[in-house]
């Protein structure tokens, strides 16, 4: 059981934290983070009050938060060469500012037991939110209104948010699978597993599908490496993969996949740039240039998109409407903070991974979670997109927690 909810055992706070983790991924106003984490905030710094600082400092000077909150802190120096500098700001503000409440009201909040639970807590979330995507692709919850159809299944956070969660979902699901000794544990990731992964071939982002493929094959590389020759997991992988391009050729999403070839063989071979392929292209063509005039300091936040929108319309071959975003975080990041803050961002994730090697589950985890962060990241918004920013970050920070215990046992068993 996650928890125990009778008599005199129930936690409120735990029980608190569990719930502000479910609900976040579905994030049903735009007061909801904000609102919830100042109570968790607040409700952490009265419970810990006497331990609040120490335990704080600890984990903070961790190599991973370490790097991590340096990032932060560099994202908000770099306004200082936007113009104008206001801007800048709050355009960082917009992403970053709830980071300074998230961070320590998770980091205080919890320990490496309520980190693996808030994992599944997250887990069961994007479930749940996979279900309701079927139900909509089944005829339930249709409106015209919000466009809930069942050709498009999305709900009411965009696809390239929901099809990150079902994405996830599968990989995290099919590990507890595996990994769990509970039997009722396993049935319920199972079905969650299976719900995320239909629900993530009846929507629209292939970004998401074609990391989903790319995941799938680095870790069947990593996990099935001793297994090469075996039977059974040569045949699970080919059911994996044919399922899933049934299940893009049964939902007519197929066919997008065919476009977006032909789009990028118009780029290669006209030099045409058109369609949501051809413009992405386009888009990191431009972020190119810009990033190679701004290399190590980046052009500061919201200029590199001014940059980019000006050299729209500059260019007479270019005819489709104006765009504020490259849609490529990769690309973003580094026009806006330059090598410096990229390999800032991009160590703090490495350095994290690194310290779960050790702890397979953890470890094939957080590697699946930044995969999908990395993968999707080339043509899609993610730390810049609300509330998958927060759903990372919150990811990170329970690692985190999970890799910090894990190194205190180990010194404490040398020393």
């Amino acid at each position: 059981m996650l928890l125990k909810l009778y008599g005199k055992n129930v936690n409120w706070f735990n029980l608190y934290i569990y719930f502000y983790l479910f609900v976040t991924p579905w994030h049903f106003s735009k007061s909801q983070l904000s609102v919830l984490t100042t109570i968790l905030l607040i409700w952490s710094i009265v419970k810990y009050k006497d331990i609040y600082l120490e335990k704080l400092k600890k984990v903070g000077s961790f190599l991973p938060m370490i790097f991590l909150l340096i990032f932060i802190v560099y994202s908000y120096v770099s306004t200082l060469w936007s113009e104008p500098i206001s801007q800048g700001l709050e355009h960082v503000n917009t992403f970053y500012k709830y980071y300074f409440l998230i961070i320590p009201a998770i980091l205080i909040s919890m320990n490496k037991e309520e980190s693996v639970i808030g994992i599944k807590v997250l887990v069961l979330s994007f479930g749940c939110y996979a279900l309701y995507s079927i139900l909509i692709y089944l005829g339930f919850f249709n409106s015209i209104e919000y466009g809930f159809q069942p050709e498009n299944p999305t709900g009411h956070l965009r696809y390239l948010i929901a099809t990150q969660y079902m994405l996830m979902a599968f990989f995290l699901g099919s590990f507890f699978v595996y990994f769990s000794h509970i039997k009722k544990e396993k049935i319920l990731f199972l079905i969650i597993a299976i719900l995320s992964f239909f629900a993530l071939f009846i929507n629209n982002s292939r970004t998401s599908q074609l990391a989903f493929f790319i995941i799938l094959l680095i870790l069947t590389v990593l996990i099935l490496k001793k297994y090469i020759f075996n039977f059974k997991a040569i045949i699970l992988f080919l059911i994996i993969s044919f399922s899933s391009i049934y299940f893009l050729y049964k939902n007519d999403k197929f066919d997008r996949f065919v476009i977006a070839y032909n789009e990028t063989k118009k780029v290669l071979e006209n030099n045409t740039y058109s369609g949501s392929v051809g413009l992405r292209i386009y888009f990191n063509k431009v972020g190119f240039e810009i990033f190679k005039d701004n290399l190590f300091f980046g052009t500061g936040p919201k200029d590199n998109r001014i940059l980019l929108q000006e050299k729209q319309k500059l260019d007479t071959n270019y005819n489709a409407r104006i765009i504020n975003h490259f849609h490529s975080e990769h690309m973003d990041t580094l026009t806006a903070y330059g090598l410096i803050g990229y390999s800032l961002l991009f160590l703090s994730i490495v350095i994290l991974i690194y310290n779960l090697r050790k702890i397979p589950l953890y470890y094939y985890m957080s590697l699946t979670i930044f995969l999908s962060l990395f993968f999707n990241s080339f043509a899609n918004k993610t730390l810049s997109v609300k509330p998958l920013n927060y759903v990372y970050i919150i990811f990170f920070l329970l690692f985190v927690i999970i890799a910090f215990n894990e190194k205190n046992k180990k010194e404490s068993k040398l020393s």
